[in-house]
């Protein structure tokens, strides 16, 4: 059955002042005011020295801290090679992954700007049935992608959905074949978090990316993307390269949806059973954004008249 009334999730919801969200890059962000946008309103911050903190084996108490300016923000942390900031007290922290906590890791973030809403940006994200035709070029796959060794987990405050594939269809392996296996875990974390692990089975390698987005105004979203691999991986850059043309490529079809904001109501919109990912992450951020809204009103009530 079909709703006649689409919930669709506005960029600047009051409900997402009470979550973490990125604001800038740490190697931007020294002892000159950062000024930046979140959820329509204007937030200022500092680095007390030059200090960032790098992850990978480097620790937080190392790095010099945030201060917040005029009181435009409630709280700040420092994560994944960005800074976090929230409007008003956090309902939950900002998730960990291993990665960032493992010296044997290196990463680089990488940004770009969108007028679609942060949620459609976390929704196509984990979309993997678009490989063949919108990534035909960059991950090698002409063949359809379907949801054949495809597993969701869905934990309240979590989603993971596991998928083993084939890439780079018409590159001959070490195994004398053709094509090499991917197998992906993705997480998400509400509101606008998502954690890719990849393995590639033939020779072992691993690498990861973190997408995370600053949903600036109702018109704009930040997007930031956190390349992870082996600290004694020269390439790097390469992988930040591909990275980069892999986020063109989806801001370039999202940027095209006649309406910016995310449908939050599963029945307002036809699925598939390659969608189940994004519905249960649109579950998952609905029970977030409710957890939001108690807060915000217990601390209304709490206010004396």
């Amino acid at each position: 059955m079909i709703e006649s009334i689409p919930v669709l999730l506005d960029n600047d919801d009051p409900r997402l002042r009470r979550a973490w969200h990125p604001i800038g890059r740490s190697a931007d962000i020294g002892p000159e005011a950062w000024t930046t946008r979140l959820l329509g309103e204007t937030v200022r911050v500092r680095r007390g020295g030059n200090r960032a903190w790098t992850g990978h084996g480097m620790r937080e108490a190392d790095a010099d801290r945030i201060e917040i300016l005029d009181g435009s923000a409630a709280e700040t942390t420092e994560r994944y090679g960005l800074v976090w900031a929230a409007l008003e007290p956090p309902v939950a922290p900002v998730a960990d992954y291993p990665e960032w906590f493992d010296e044997t890791y290196q990463s680089e973030v990488l940004t770009r700007q969108t007028r679609v809403g942060a949620g459609i940006v976390i929704d196509n994200f984990l979309d993997v049935t678009h490989f063949s035709y919108l990534h035909r070029q960059s991950f090698g796959r002409s063949r359809p992608v379907t949801d054949d060794g495809y597993r969701i987990t869905a934990r309240g405050d979590f989603v993971q959905l596991e998928h083993d594939t084939i890439i780079q269809e018409g590159r001959r392996n070490s195994d004398g074949g053709f094509g090499e296996r991917r197998i992906a875990t993705y997480t998400y974390w509400p509101p606008y978090i998502c954690h890719l692990q990849m393995y590639f089975p033939t020779d072992g390698a691993r690498a990861a990316a973190t997408i995370s987005c600053q949903p600036e105004a109702a018109d704009s979203t930040r997007v930031y993307v956190t390349v992870i691999v082996p600290a004694d991986d020269p390439g790097l850059d390469e992988q930040v390269a591909f990275s980069r043309r892999v986020l063109d490529e989806d801001l370039t079809i999202v940027s095209r949806m006649p309406d910016p904001r995310l449908c939050l109501s599963v029945r307002s919109e036809f699925h598939t059973r390659a969608d189940r990912a994004s519905v249960e992450m649109r579950r998952t951020l609905l029970d977030f954004l409710e957890e939001c809204g108690l807060a915000r009103a217990a601390d209304t009530e709490a206010v004396p008249a």
